[in-house]
């Protein structure tokens, strides 16, 4: 027997033991912190994303699943010039971020989800932890609130407010990115979306829309996906080890956009 084999073997048999549990949680900790599952945005890189976009001279953004706003005002920090498209549809979460834009100029807040289609949505909030507010239910909240939200289609949006064209699309929605991404299907298709950070991690399960799925859907629509590092991009395809589960974000860019490329090279 090898040694890598009796080591393994040694190992799962630590499993039920007071060591074994130890080992087994200071691995996964490795493991997550290489992945890059970092709550905080300037740690894990979101931040230092938005610095280098704004060098592009960013026009008109999104930011759907904005929350209290944080990610806006650091965008507008970067990029001041720019038109700013906020979705929020908790009102309790909506009144925070109004107060917490009140000094910005240029912020279009909107008291809506966005989905695949114009409705309702049955929310579930978490007033001490707005957070992780979803369609879906979160074994990370305490307390939720059910709440009855309209929505709407990207698509339709854009046509409605004259929008042709988005720099950038930020998408933190708990779950629901899927049925985001399905709202804007004519804009991307036709890549009027330059360039759409996401976020992936354990409400795939619920949603059923794995880390492939959004592989395969921006790669059929002429986007190439990498994950967002502290200080670099990984742009390297997709793989079944990558559907991990962890918390983490991904940027897509428009392939033939070079300008985006040759702010992270490889």
């Amino acid at each position: 027997m090898s040694f890598k084999k009796r080591t393994f073997h040694w190992i799962t048999r630590q499993k039920r033991t007071a060591f074994g549990r130890l080992l087994s949680r200071f691995s996964l900790g490795i493991h997550h912190a290489l992945e890059n599952k970092i709550n905080d945005n300037e740690l894990s890189g979101e931040y230092w994303v938005l610095r280098k976009l704004a060098k592009l001279q960013l026009q008109i953004v999104f930011d759907v699943g904005a929350n209290v706003g944080n990610w806006t005002k650091e965008l507008k920090k970067n990029s001041p010039g720019s038109q700013v498209y906020l979705f929020e549809p908790v009102p309790e979460t909506f009144d925070k971020l109004l107060q917490n834009l009140s000094k910005l100029e240029s912020v279009y807040p909107n008291q809506l989800a966005l989905s695949d289609s114009e409705g309702m949505l049955e929310f579930n909030f978490y007033p001490s932890q707005s957070y992780f507010s979803s369609v879906y239910p979160s074994s990370f909240g305490k307390e939720s609130v059910i709440k009855q939200v309209p929505s709407t289609a990207g698509d339709y949006f854009c046509q409605k407010n004259q929008l042709s064209q988005i720099d950038l699309m930020k998408i933190d929605v708990e779950g629901l990115e899927g049925k985001v991404l399905a709202g804007f299907k004519e804009m991307i298709k036709n890549q009027k979306i330059r360039t759409i950070q996401f976020e992936y991690g354990p409400q795939a399960i619920d949603s059923k829309f794995l880390l492939r799925d959004f592989y395969d859907f921006f790669e059929e629509n002429g986007y190439r996906v990498g994950k967002i590092y502290p200080s670099w991009i990984d742009w390297s395809t997709y793989s079944s080890g990558k559907e991990n589960f962890i918390l983490s974000n991904f940027l897509a860019v428009v392939s033939s956009d070079t300008k985006v490329f040759d702010l992270f090279p490889n």
